[in-house]
């Protein structure tokens, strides 16, 4: 049990040496496209709720 937790942590730790990790000012500049992208949808979200209940107020007026 011990030997196999044993080689499985050594083949994650020389599987982690294999990958290309991203440079800073990638990250930094793919974490500022996903805010913008973020942000609009959720202020179009927010647009076609506010517009489809308006509409709705029309059909289904309160009582």
């Amino acid at each position: 049990m011990i030997t196999t937790i044993k080689q499985q942590t050594k083949d994650l730790l020389a599987e982690l040496n294999r990958v290309d990790w991203p440079s800073k000012e990638k990250v930094m500049s793919s974490t500022g496209a996903v805010v913008v992208v973020s942000v609009f949808v959720g202020a179009f979200l927010y647009g076609a709720d506010r517009l489809i209940s308006w509409g709705m107020s029309f059909i289904l007026p309160h009582h």
